[in-house]
């Protein structure tokens, strides 16, 4: 009798939690809001070459906000481009209804396909956009490097143009093409149909017109989403740099996109985890991000074939300098297998490791840290971690980790 009541106690409990999250997300869609969190990386200190991972939370009016849809064509080149492009489209689909729902603009933005839209009100709409004028310069071009970007490397080899397909595959794919009267390298003519185009949106892919939208509207809040994210979701008219470099809000929603990345290439870890690193990237040295879940509750999206378990490296110590060596073994030997993040010590104060939150999210916690003394919160997660059962590697001075003495 007592297990049957434990039973209905706890399936009351999670019947009350998934209400209470319910009902929060229905306030949000109510009231027009989004209640985000953005992460960005800032660098540990000037010149150090690594950073800190930070979240901060943010609530944005829907009516001020923009989703840009980017290039989520129906066929690409690239047949796995393809597959996980049809992958990513029915969790986007739901993003882009919530946030319609809420209030928000939504601009869909498959480029090189307007004809197929000539009649479509969501096209007509954007052509019947006054033109702003405050345009900014070269806002019509495609935008290849902001400023800050100068300060990192970039972090994958792109020159063979990302295709990771099996060559046998690649070859009966592009036959396919062929024979369904598209061009094997640019076979796109639409947005792909898994996508919900509503009247009440916005069609294009000019830079003029979208940033006339989006001064006509008063929106000073962009997500971006789509593909791929190292090359047009980056670099388009209407894309991240674009957007960060002429003062808009802009973030890019991270599990709602994909790279074009072969592993074969520098350097030379999963496609995934070139994913990672371009996202990386794009918190360093162009915007935050942040993920659907934050919308419509849930899981963050994972794709199915990435089943890499996810490595936390955290590095605080100051005698075998690994925060040094760590990150390029991570790289080198973890890459391929792995999604690794990292969480090092502040410089200004000794006993705080910020980041070291992720380790909710983490697999597998690679330990190098001497004797310091975390922030009750801080240390609260590394409980969580370790009470769940999960696996902790200490190397070189972990055994007092977080020992003074």
């Amino acid at each position: 009798m007592r297990q049957r009541s434990t039973f209905v106690v706890l399936f009351a409990s999670l019947f009350l939690l998934g209400n209470a999250a319910a009902t929060v997300r229905a306030a949000d869609s109510a009231t027009g809001k989004f209640d985000l969190t953005l992460r960005k990386q800032t660098e540990t200190a000037a010149g150090s070459g690594r950073f800190h991972t930070v979240h901060s939370p943010e609530t944005w009016a829907a009516n001020e906000t923009a989703i840009i849809v980017c290039d989520m064509w129906d066929l690409h080149h690239c047949l796995n481009a393809t597959r996980r492009g049809a992958e990513l489209a029915p969790r986007m689909d739901q993003v882009l209804k919530e946030a319609r729902q809420r209030g928000a603009t939504i601009i869909h933005a498959p480029s090189s396909c307007m004809e197929a839209y000539a009649e479509h009100p969501a096209r007509k709409r954007a052509q019947q956009t006054p033109r702003s004028l405050k345009l900014p310069t070269d806002i019509g071009k495609w935008c290849y490097q902001i400023p800050s970007e100068e300060r990192g490397a970039y972090p994958i080899d792109q020159s063979n143009g990302g295709e990771d397909d099996d060559p046998a595959e690649h070859a009966k794919w592009a036959k396919q093409l062929e024979s369904m009267g598209r061009n094997p390298r640019a076979p796109w003519k639409s947005q792909t149909d898994l996508l919900t185009i509503d009247d009440r949106d916005y069609i294009s892919d000019n830079g003029e017109e979208i940033w006339s939208i989006l001064e006509q509207r008063e929106i000073d809040n962009v997500i971006l989403l789509g593909v791929h994210t190292n090359m047009c979701v980056l670099g388009r008219p209407f894309g991240l740099r674009q957007m960060a470099r002429n003062g808009k809000h802009v973030v890019l929603m991270r599990d709602m996109t994909d790279t074009m990345y072969d592993p074969t290439q520098k350097p030379f870890v999963s496609h995934f985890t070139g994913t990672d690193l371009i996202v990386s990237h794009i918190e360093r040295w162009v915007c935050p991000t942040i993920t659907s879940d934050q919308l419509i509750g849930g899981r963050t999206f994972r794709f199915a074939n990435d089943k890499r378990p996810r490595v936390l490296i955290v590095s605080a110590e100051d005698e075998y300098k690994t925060e040094e060596t760590l990150p390029p073994f991570a790289l080198s030997h973890l890459g391929k297998e792995f999604a690794v993040s990292f969480a090092f010590g502040d410089a200004n104060e000794r006993n705080s490791i910020p980041g070291i939150e992720q380790l909710d999210e983490a697999d597998v916690l690679l330990l190098s840290v001497r004797r310091r003394a975390l922030p009750e919160s801080q240390m609260a997660a590394v409980r969580r971690f370790i009470e769940a059962g999960k696996p902790v590697v200490g190397i070189r001075t972990a055994n007092h980790s977080f020992s003074l003495r």
